[in-house]
């Protein structure tokens, strides 16, 4: 989920569900996969409640939280985009698994996608000021869809950054919507697997680019711009990629963008082999790989973007305060601003709580994130 900071109504933050205690409110509905209230915001938490979330593999949900009111976390395209954008993607993939790759009679939901591509298009550049946290909420087989449309908002975004045309932004929003389009060809075991794959495995999921591609050229709104971003997007710029292991500038740009929304929003997703990264983890991990697997300068647009520690991050300071974030400026990405309410390692109640700019204070950082 795409957040930003907006003054007046509920203070809300996400917590991971084992640290949820029955009695506590929820700040935000969760959806399904096609679009359905699971639990709505307002509902008080029960115990069993907490088994339908976990049976459902949601391993975190927002809160209502006093203690920062006036914190209200808004998403950078509507609700209403978000939930008909992953239905959208949920009902394409179905007819992919059903009908086969190869089938003739296999059709991609042409008109919708386009006007869908457009709307989000639109709603982004209208919010395109704003920092962005990927803090999504998602049950366990709706990672896919909830990660398309990650990856199409955090790709259009970063496009936007770089001030790309129209016809540009159009093109990789749809690629990057389809990015994924062949993983309805890999057999499910593969996809939730909670081990490593065996060789052959990761061969069959190489080969979802390939795939994607194929069924992508079969569409009306096919574009080879967007095809390329499907086949590309795992490429990366040291060589080291697939399906053809191209380096470099050879790599299509708009696939680069793709393949850095895909990579960020799957290190932050918790997944059947490993638990999410924290956000600043995950942007630290990218650093790291700046021209090694990304061009360097495609990434810095992209974590222009990005917040390291989201709106209602628990932060431990090097003074030994800590509290919750409650704001983030752009450029000052990783000095965000926080209402300091403990004090010492037990996090004993801070005598005088306070908001902390960190931007302005730049003799203390950020040592840990707690839940």
């Amino acid at each position: 989920m795409i957040l930003n900071l907006k003054v007046g109504g509920l203070g809300m933050r996400k917590i991971s569900l084992e640290n949820v205690q029955p009695g506590m409110v929820l700040g935000k509905p969760i959806f399904g996969g096609s679009g359905q209230v699971l639990l709505n915001t307002g509902v008080e938490i029960k115990p069993q409640y907490l088994l339908y979330l976990e049976n459902m593999g949601i391993n975190a949900i927002y809160i209502e939280d006093k203690r920062i009111e006036g914190l209200e976390i808004n998403d950078v395209i509507s609700e209403k985009t978000r939930r008909e954008t992953r239905s959208l993607v949920k009902e394409f993939m179905g007819d992919i698994q059903s009908k086969g790759a190869q089938s003739k009679s296999l059709v991609i939901k042409d008109k919708k996608i386009a006007q869908t591509v457009s709307r989000i298009i639109e709603e982004l550049l209208n919010n395109k000021d704003m920092l962005v946290s990927l803090l999504d909420i998602r049950a366990k087989g709706d990672y896919l869809y909830a990660h398309s449309v990650n990856c199409c908002v955090l790709a259009t975004l970063t496009a936007i950054e770089m001030k790309m045309d129209n016809d540009n932004l159009r093109c990789l929003a749809t690629g990057a919507l389809l990015h994924d389009l062949g993983m309805a060809t890999v057999p499910e075991n593969i996809l939730q697997k909670a081990g490593e794959l065996t060789h052959d495995e990761y061969e069959t999921v190489k080969n979802h680019t390939i795939y994607g591609h194929e069924i992508f050229k079969k569409s009306p709104i096919y574009s080879a711009r967007a095809g390329v971003i499907i086949l590309q997007h795992h490429e990366r710029y040291n060589g080291q990629g697939y399906p053809n292991g191209i380096d470099g500038h050879k790599i299509n740009r708009l696939a680069q963008i793709a393949a850095l929304a895909d990579v960020y929003d799957a290190l932050t997703s918790e997944r059947p082999y490993r638990k999410a990264f924290q956000p600043h983890q995950a942007v630290e991990m990218l650093q790291a790989w700046g021209n090694v697997y990304f061009d360097l300068e495609i990434l810095r647009h992209f974590l222009t973007n990005i917040a390291p520690y989201p709106l209602g991050t628990h932060v431990f300071l090097s003074n030994k305060e800590s509290g919750l974030v409650t704001d983030c400026k752009p450029g000052y990405a990783l000095r965000p601003t926080v209402r300091v309410l403990y004090t010492g390692e037990d996090l004993a109640p801070h005598p005088a709580p306070y908001d902390l700019d960190l931007s302005e204070v730049l003799d203390l950082v950020i040592l840990d994130v707690l839940d």
